[in-house]
């Protein structure tokens, strides 16, 4: 785990995504991947958009990845991130998936504006909300 965030906004987990934040929560990335076709998918569906098949698990994922796109918050979306001062939001595309890309919303940590650039690898680690939540985040990669 890394730095206690108190103050951040809570996910609402539903029947679909609850198994995603209880491994966020125990530190570890779980990405759904459909049993018929093995496509991976996020954010959680109740169906493959491969296959249209309804059976799936979830599979533990690495946290390595790329980033695709990003933007520099100067004007907090929400009260909960006012504290963070200028912060980034970032789309990660995670290595090693199966069917269309695995993308992720979140920040990168770490990293000044300027110092964020598109394609850069990126590795995963999860700042905690509270003793309950843990919210999955990335940070340079410290291997090529």
């Amino acid at each position: 785990m890394s730095e206690l965030r108190p103050g951040l906004p809570e996910p609402t987990a539903t029947q679909i995504t609850e198994g995603f934040w209880q491994a966020a929560a125990e530190g570890r990335l779980v990405i759904q991947r459909c049993r018929d076709c093995g496509a991976h998918r996020h954010s959680p569906t109740a169906a493959c958009y491969r296959c249209q098949s309804q059976s799936w698990d979830w599979d533990e994922h690495s946290g390595r990845g790329r980033v695709f796109s990003y933007t520099w918050s100067h004007h907090p979306v929400h009260p909960g991130l006012a504290h963070l001062g200028v912060y980034n939001v970032s789309v990660i595309e995670l290595d090693d998936t199966e069917g269309d890309p695995v993308r992720l919303v979140s920040f990168v940590t770490g990293v000044e504006p300027g110092e964020l650039e598109i394609d850069q690898a990126v590795e995963l680690h999860f700042d905690r909300v509270n003793d309950e939540t843990a919210l999955p985040v990335f940070r340079p990669s410290r291997t090529p």
